[in-house]
């Protein structure tokens, strides 16, 4: 799979965070980490995309 490389700045926090989620084992580095999170963070956005379409035919219904 093709990848392409992109920037991102972090809080010293959060890159404090990252970095001990990979010491912990969870990752095997921050590429690995950010790419996990970008996923989740699309599925989480599609499935509250299709709860509120669901949402809104169940109102249709009652409407």
């Amino acid at each position: 799979m093709e990848t392409i490389t992109t920037e991102a700045k972090l809080t010293p926090k959060l890159l404090e965070e990252l970095e001990n989620i990979i010491k912990e084992g969870w990752y095997t580095d921050r590429s690995e980490a950010i790419r996990d999170a970008v996923r989740k963070l699309i599925m989480e956005r599609r499935l509250s995309k299709e709860g509120r379409n669901i949402v809104k035919d169940v109102e249709g219904l009652h409407g």
